[in-house]
């Protein structure tokens, strides 16, 4: 009796431990050394602007983004369909990142906060977010050359009136996205198989109606990651 509890104590103690230690791990993986740029300046070592890109109706052009004291600007062009984009030089394949944005209002065009490494639909977890009053946001996860998870979510409030926090949590097992901290979507399984660069971009997709601009610019105040 006395040698079955002893095996049966220590299979429980194995137990707990593993499931502690990798509960430890992927707090780890969120956690540690983790960078909060403010843009008091625009640090070119950290960050690269995309120079000139073909992209939906137009072009992500470095004329398009703009430093200010505590924010990055990407501007858009209702006419010719140009946006902006900025990116680490860093990559990532695991981790927590977030973003304070206020998205422009410009129908036709989304404002995108996502990690990518190419090839196209092999390496990519997104959030995009409407760059107009309706509120919609779509999630997807790209892997193996196809769209593995997608989901669309409707926002309580008008993303073009104030800035929002939009995360991205990556764990080797999971990945899970934030609006305002609060939890919103979450999907089960493997999906970041590389490193990737942490991007953010404003443009104008060709399966959307491009349309007049009523405020053409997305202000990004904060990034973590």
């Amino acid at each position: 009796m006395k040698s079955k509890l002893w095996i049966f104590m220590l299979v429980l103690f194995v137990v707990v431990v593993a499931i502690n230690s990798s509960w430890i791990k992927n707090w780890m993986l969120l956690n540690t050394s983790r960078t909060v740029e403010d843009f008091e300046t625009f640090d070119s070592t950290r960050w690269e602007v995309r120079e000139e890109f073909p992209l939906g109706h137009g072009y992500l052009l470095a004329d398009q983004v703009s430093h200010q004291p505590g924010k990055v600007v990407l501007s858009l062009s209702d006419q010719e369909g140009n946006g902006g984009e900025i990116r680490t030089r860093e990559t990532f394949q695991y981790g927590r990142f977030e973003a304070t944005i206020q998205v422009a209002d410009a129908p036709g065009s989304i404002t995108g906060f996502f990690l990518y490494a190419p090839p196209d639909l092999y390496h990519e977890i997104d959030i995009e977010i409407w760059n107009d009053s309706s509120g919609k946001v779509l999630f997807t996860v790209y892997k193996d050359g196809k769209e593995a998870k997608q989901a669309t979510y409707q926002l309580p409030f008008d993303p073009t009136k104030d800035a929002h926090r939009y995360r991205i949590d990556v764990l080797p097992n999971e990945v899970s996205f934030y609006i305002d901290g609060e939890a919103v979507q979450s999907w089960k399984g493997q999906f970041s198989s590389k490193k990737m660069q942490l991007m953010i971009n404003s443009w104008y997709p060709t399966w959307l109606n491009k349309q007049v601009a009523k405020q053409p610019k997305t202000t990004i105040e904060q990034v973590s990651y």
